[in-house]
């Protein structure tokens, strides 16, 4: 595989696609950024002003940003695609993608989730899709403590570039990595993109808390409890131990992050914790990638044999009608 990158097509202009592009283009004013979505009002708004309709105000993209004006025109030639969907229509976007690729390419995913029906990780899904396609490619994971809004401001921050061809890896977080943005990389694929989809669901829990208006410890409390009950079922599951060890961008970084961060996950916990109704919480939020995390990890974890006391009680919560304080006692009473 040619690992030199000229293009580099990044799928899906939400807040943190945009964010990408933005760092990217910054630094690269000589290779092909195209960025493409399929709300075509936010194409439209983007391509005509270089700023997000909803997020990021006051934002440009670099002249070197083209918006595309379809998902073909995006990933054909492309040396470089990342994947900024949610883990929802990441099935759907392969298989859009799969009749584009006509040359060896790096596919570097950034949704965090699991399939419902099998618990399947997100390069799991992609391979799916795309069984049959006769051009190599490689896949990656990108998981990191990196709230979009800090991304575009150009904060310090941490993440993990994870894949199984070492170079392909290396190349994925070369085009990321700038002055503010260090990036480390990682063999164990599995492992970061369980991280990913482990952290929402912590994240859910500890704004439990924050709806209760509870301090900062009883929440770090809970925190680091549930983080060592799905960092067990992680490395029940073939991740290996140190993608979960402390100094972990891929797993503390961003467990961290979006536990005590401005997080869509935090923020739905904490209106359950706030308003005691899940239903509401979700009609307001929407898709939210750690409520049905919540019920794939669960179930993995009675198929791994690993205990999760207090996964089962946050399960509870979301999918039978526990309430938010007698969820507390639980964790409280429980060892």
């Amino acid at each position: 595989m040619n690992l030199a990158i000229k293009k580099i097509a990044i799928i899906g202009a939400g807040a943190f696609g945009f964010a990408l592009a933005k760092i990217i283009g910054d630094k690269y004013k000589n290779k092909a950024v195209y960025l493409f979505d399929t709300r075509a009002e936010c194409a439209r708004h983007i391509k005509a002003t270089k700023q997000h309709p909803v997020w990021h105000r006051g934002v440009k993209l670099a002249a070197s940003v083209i918006m595309a004006d379809s998902i073909s025109a995006a990933a054909a030639g492309a040396d470089l695609i990342i994947l900024a969907v949610p883990s929802a229509c990441l099935r759907q976007v392969a298989r859009d993608l799969k009749a584009n690729l006509k040359k060896p390419v790096i596919i570097l995913n950034t949704a965090k989730g699991l399939a419902a029906e099998r618990g399947l990780t997100t390069s799991a899904i992609i391979k799916r899709e795309l069984k049959g396609v006769k051009v190599k490619f490689n896949l990656c994971a990108l998981s990191g403590g990196m709230i979009a809004d800090e991304v575009v401001k150009g904060a310090p921050l941490g993440a993990t570039v994870a894949g199984r061809n070492k170079k392909s890896t290396a190349v994925a977080a070369k085009i990321l990595k700038n002055k503010k943005l260090r990036l480390t990389v990682s063999a164990d694929l599995t492992g970061v993109e369980l991280a990913g989809a482990f952290k929402n669901v912590v994240a859910i829990g500890a704004g439990l808390f924050d709806g209760q208006r509870l301090g900062a410890s009883s929440k770090a409390s809970f925190v680091s409890r549930a983080a060592a009950e799905l960092s067990a079922l992680a490395v029940a599951m073939g991740a290996k131990s140190e993608t979960f060890a402390a100094a972990s961008e891929a797993w503390w970084g961003d467990l961290l992050a979006t536990c005590f961060g401005a997080s869509r996950n935090r923020a739905f916990g904490e209106a359950i914790g706030r308003q005691g109704n899940v239903n509401t919480a979700r009609g307001r939020f929407g898709t939210v990638e750690g409520y049905g995390t919540t019920k794939i990890a669960r179930r993995l974890a009675r198929r791994y044999r690993v205990k999760t006391p207090v996964l089962d009680l946050l399960y509870k919560v979301l999918y039978e009608n526990l309430s938010v304080k007698e969820f507390l006692l639980g964790v409280t009473r429980n060892p």
